[in-house]
């Protein structure tokens, strides 16, 4: 017999048919009439793969589809007639489903039964059912639950779902097995980890904190009913955190040195408003209290620095300084109103530092907290309005306009006469006056002075390599007078050993 080939579907099924006949016939396997009949000896095999395939997706005539199935039916039941001997031979099964119906199939192992009702229509069952295990993962979330992840510790940052078919021949039937890949990337939720910290920060500190003791006799009477002052106390830019060595830049500053000159310029400027009275005191904090922002010791937008300790470490005396120090000025016996000023190295980790604040005086009536999420705040005292920024990002010669115009500041703009700015930044001292009609240089009691507060940090490797040396290492203190607005400028200046 001539060997023939064709590479159309219709005639390699009706080759296919063609080696039923002949096995049947002379009842051999298909595999030896498939030789017989001038193939190869796997001719058979491949065209009924592909007949069941092509039928199962919808991509066969149901008449073709019928021809083959009743054909090789025929040689199924001649195969099973003459092994009748064998007792352990296995009943041969019909297969398999209609072209419009292969979404309905079950995911996995499995046959199925087929009856056939007309051209158009057929019936269908599945038999038997998948061979995976209860707990086999098919999709993202059943992976994450298999390894056990912290949903709220950790993020999908991308994953990626695969599925594949794998197909076996058991006694002449096929069954297809679907494999699934599931796999993600997976990134850390920062603002849950920090939570956590500062959390557990607080747990730890509420067992051991002993409330530091103000070394200084406190003379000072309660003011009249018919004087009324204020005491500001602004240290900015401590950098805490930071670290710089004295053989490279003739300074050493870490996290003790911060403390040690916190505290000690709280002390000083209570020192020289000890002969005045005021009947509450305003302590901004923030203003890059804080070196970095990130686990990665960087900065907010990612300059990296050099740090003394862990970033977990630096955050607990931190809020342990800031408790110190608030503790501190409640020893005068006056209520005392913090103000959180986010700067450009921790405007984040301020945040964080704020709901600290918040949790740890949260039963004390003497003490306020704004950590709103402006970067910039508003404090009225009396006559005075004063405007509370680090200065790193608002346009210097924009932040009178801003003082008028922000929807906080602007009903108190005309109620107050006196109209101030204190930022940080820059690590010196310099004021500015302006006019708000005109936008120039002006006498302060026409418009808003802008004013840049000095700095204790120490001077580490980058500032000392560029040459940002030489200014001096103070903070400042001011008493506002509820009528007439400034009344002294209080300063302590450092002087390095």
């Amino acid at each position: 017999m001539t060997k023939r080939r064709s590479k159309t579907i219709k005639d390699r099924i009706g080759n296919a048919i063609e080696i039923i006949n002949y096995a049947i016939k002379y009842e051999v396997s298909a595999r030896e009439a498939s030789i017989k009949c001038g193939f190869s000896d796997t001719y058979f095999k491949n065209i009924k793969a592909m007949v069941y395939q092509k039928f199962n997706e919808g991509e066969l005539e149901i008449n073709l589809y019928t021809k083959f199935h009743e054909a090789y039916q025929e040689y199924v039941q001649m195969r099973k007639n003459t092994s009748q001997s064998n007792q352990n031979a296995e009943t041969k099964r019909n297969q398999p489903s209609e072209p419009n119906k292969p979404k309905d199939i079950p995911k996995g192992g499995g046959r199925e039964s087929f009856k056939q009702k007309s051209d158009n229509e057929a019936e269908y069952e599945w038999v038997g059912g998948s061979n995976y295990p209860s707990d086999h993962v098919r999709t993202l979330d059943q992976m994450l639950a298999a390894c056990d992840v912290d949903n709220d510790e950790w993020k999908v940052k991308d994953f990626l779902i695969n599925k594949w078919d794998v197909t076996s021949w058991k006694r002449d039937f096929p069954e297809t097995i679907q494999n699934w890949q599931v796999k993600a990337r997976l990134e850390r939720d920062l603002k849950f980890v920090k939570e956590r910290i500062a959390g557990e920060v607080f747990q730890q500190m509420t067992k051991n904190y002993i409330p530091p003791t103000l070394h200084m006799d406190w003379d000072r009477e309660i003011e009249s009913d018919d004087e009324k002052n204020l005491l500001e106390i602004s240290i900015f830019d401590l950098h805490i955190g930071k670290l710089a060595w004295g053989g490279e830049t003739f300074e050493n500053y870490d996290v003790k040195i911060a403390r040690k000159r916190f505290l000690g310029s709280i002390e000083k400027l209570l020192k020289g408003a000890n002969g005045f009275n005021f009947n509450r005191i305003l302590f901004p904090v923030g203003n890059d209290f804080f070196n970095s922002d990130t686990m990665e010791n960087t900065t907010t937008k990612g300059t990296p620095q050099d740090e003394d300790l862990r970033w977990q470490k630096t955050f607990d005396v931190g809020v342990r300084l800031l408790v110190d120090a608030i503790n501190l000025l409640k020893q005068t016996g006056v209520p005392v109103d913090v103000v959180v000023i986010p700067g450009n190295h921790d405007f984040e980790r301020s945040y964080y530092m704020g709901k600290y604040l918040e949790a740890w005086f949260s039963k004390d009536t003497s003490i306020s907290i704004n950590n709103g999420a402006s970067p910039r705040k508003y404090y009225r005292y009396g006559n005075l309005l004063l405007g509370l920024t680090h200065g790193s990002e608002e346009k210097e010669a924009s932040l009178p306009l801003l003082m008028a115009t922000d929807i906080e500041s602007k009903p108190m703009w005309s109620e107050t006469k006196f109209h101030e700015w204190h930022l940080g930044h820059i690590h010196r001292k310099r004021t500015v006056q302006y006019d708000i009609n005109k936008s120039r240089l002006l006498n302060e009691d026409l418009g808003v002075t802008v004013r840049y507060l000095s700095s204790l940090t120490g001077t580490e490797e980058w500032h000392h390599k560029r040459g940002f040396v030489g200014s001096t290492k103070a903070a400042d203190g001011f008493l506002w007078n509820y009528e007439f607005g400034l009344v002294a400028h209080l300063n302590t200046n450092l002087i390095l050993d």
